[in-house]
């Protein structure tokens, strides 16, 4: 638990606190008054006991403040560590711990250790900078003709690390992993630095911050060993800045420590140079350093943002321009789009035209230029390709020589998930990440999803599907149409609506647009009935006078609903905006229709 944790606890019975801390101080108002951290009687020294501030103290006399670990260790005299563990005692805090399984290391033998020569001593203030202060705090030492780097904790020799100049390199081995430097750390500190290597530990000291530095470098794994070893010790500082080498291991190093000490408390420190004592020798200041510090990040997740980084693209949505796609009918371009990041459900009941509707679309979007994907599992490649260069042409009987024409002319802008049944999930989704990165894909179609390797009664794993393409369209920027069956009611006189779209609820939830293609049963019976008849009788007032109704159930973006009217030739497979709009090919049109 870290010292800031222990002393809100302690700021939550405050009053207790302070009378066994300062057992001869008195209430004044809304602070405890006394002497000093002594405890004796007196004014100078204020507690506060109430509000948000409950538990923050100052000496007035000698300056001290802090929270009330601070004051218990004032007060008894106590480094960090102890005070930490005599308030938890009080608070009857116990710490469930995990010991983990005792393994024997050696330690170095201090036989032929002398204090630091002059030559080495020279090195270190001369060529690398350092203070001859921070190399006497650090208790560096020379062993054999090397440079020794003590691993000191609570003043046993845990490890050590030597260097015979210039640059030959060794270290005792089977010791204990550890972290270089406890010995120049503050026993009150409440933050402390980690950095990656002896000399660095040092310039920082330098500077006047006190630092540790990992044993063995960056990385992960094995080279990181030394967390289970120093893990309590460091429980309690509320803040560790890491100040590791931007490489591809130190970065790798910061990721593991961050999450393994805790994100929340660890800080990455980002250097002009190198490393800290790259910085000494360059001449980088005091208050240059204290500012990286200070500017020290966390290491958030990647999911976790301030708001004020998307400052820019606030404003860029402000003045976004609605660029989705539209349908081949002029009268809808206002009503409804396809925006890219979005997910659209085509419904309808089997036999009602979903998947010609969805083919008349694609059709006019890949005659404009706009790049397509279709994974049809109903019919084979070369039949619904067929279907749509029939539905271009604008005519049921193109010749062979315009239908090569037209086919050709779908290269670059159309293609074909070549899938003659049903295809599972995840291979969709690969071979979509992969066209969408290559291709530049604007639309993926799958027609239908139940044929993407589901049971009919598999709920769960349509709707986690669905929500996977949903996360793909929106990562991806682009429009995936998945085409769905509807359950049918008592007869199909009438839409069926957004609730009877076939699978889990949560479908229809998760996407942003869905559209129900209704096909008007009624009205073709009426047709039927009188086929012969030269005159027609007129409609009844209530019956839809159009052959198939696109309706907009939900539609995210703008909230509009609108239900479109279009009129079906069955020679052309197309479908017009109007009764009187004829059918015509869709090769050589270059603006919108005007039906």
């Amino acid at each position: 638990m870290r010292a800031s944790e222990i002393a809100q606890r302690l700021a939550s019975q405050v009053d207790g606190v302070v009378r066994l801390l300062l057992p001869h101080g008195k209430r004044a108002g809304q602070e405890w008054r006394a002497g000093s951290t002594e405890g004796d009687a007196g004014q100078s020294l204020g507690v506060h006991l109430t509000g948000d501030k409950a538990g923050v103290w100052a000496d007035f006399s000698s300056g001290e403040s802090g929270d009330l670990i601070g004051l218990w260790m004032a007060c008894r005299k106590l480094d960090l560590r102890d005070a930490c563990k005599e308030a938890m005692d009080y608070l009857g805090i116990r710490e469930d711990r995990l010991d983990p399984p005792v393994k024997r290391y050696s330690r170095p033998t201090r036989e032929g250790v002398h204090g630091l020569s002059a030559e080495h001593l020279a090195w270190l203030t001369g060529e690398r900078k350092l203070a001859e202060a921070s190399v006497r705090a650090y208790r560096v030492a020379t062993r054999d003709g090397a440079v020794m780097f003590p691993y000191l904790r609570d003043g046993e020799l845990i490890a050590a690390k030597y260097r015979k100049l210039p640059k030959q390199f060794r270290q005792d081995a089977d010791c204990e992993p550890c972290l270089f430097g406890w010995q120049a750390v503050a026993p009150d500190a409440r933050s402390v630095i980690i950095c990656e290597g002896e000399l660095d530990a040092m310039a920082w000291h330098t500077y006047g911050f006190p630092a540790l530095s990992v044993p063995m470098g960056g990385g992960g794994g094995a080279k990181q060993g030394w967390i289970a070893s120093e893990f309590d010790r460091l429980a309690l500082y509320d803040t560790i800045y890491l100040s590791l080498d931007s490489d591809g291991p130190g970065q790798q190093a910061e990721r593991e420590i961050t999450d393994r000490l805790g994100r929340e408390r660890c800080r990455v420190v980002r250097l002009p140079f190198k490393d800290a004592n790259d910085c000494l020798k360059e001449g980088v200041s005091v208050v240059d350093m204290a500012g990286c510090l200070r500017d020290a990040r966390t290491l958030d997740p990647s999911e976790l943002r301030c708001a004020a980084e998307f400052e820019d693209a606030v404003i860029a949505e402000l003045h976004r321009v609605d660029d989705g796609m539209v349908l081949p009918w002029r009268k809808t371009h206002e009503l409804v789009k396809l925006r890219p990041g979005e997910t659209s459900i085509w419904a309808g009941v089997n036999g009602h035209g979903k998947s010609a509707v969805v083919s008349h679309v694609v059709a006019d979007l890949v005659m404009h230029a706009a790049r397509c994907c279709v994974a049809s599992m109903e019919f084979r490649t070369p039949v619904w390709l067929m279907r749509m260069a029939r539905l271009i042409a604008g005519t049921n009987t193109p010749t062979e020589a315009y239908l090569r024409e037209i086919v050709r002319a779908l290269k670059g802008c159309l293609w074909a998930f070549d899938v003659a049944a049903a295809a599972k999930a995840s291979r969709i989704l690969e071979v979509f990440r992969y066209a969408r990165k290559r291709y530049g894909i604007e639309l993926f179609v799958i027609d239908n999803l139940t044929k993407c390797g589901f049971a009919d009664d598999d709920y769960s794993g349509q709707k986690q599907f669905v929500e996977s393409l949903s996360d793909f369209a929106r990562i991806e920027e682009t429009h995936v149409a998945i085409v769905a069956h509807m359950r049918k009611g008592d007869n199909e006189n009438q839409p069926a609506g957004k609730m009877a779209v076939k699978g889990s609820g949560g479908i229809t939830d998760m996407v942003d647009t869905v559209f129900e293609i209704w096909r008007n049963k009624p009205l073709e019976r009426f047709l039927e009935r009188y086929a012969d008849q030269e005159e027609k009788p007129p409609l009844p007032p209530n019956m839809s006078h159009a052959h198939t109704y696109l309706n907009v159930l939900k539609q995210r973006a703008t909230g509009l609903e609108p239900s479109i009217a279009l009129w079906f030739d069955k020679g052309t497979t197309q479908f017009m905006g109007g009764p009187d709009v004829k059918p015509r090919p869709l090769l050589d049109i270059h603006l919108r229709s005007v039906a």
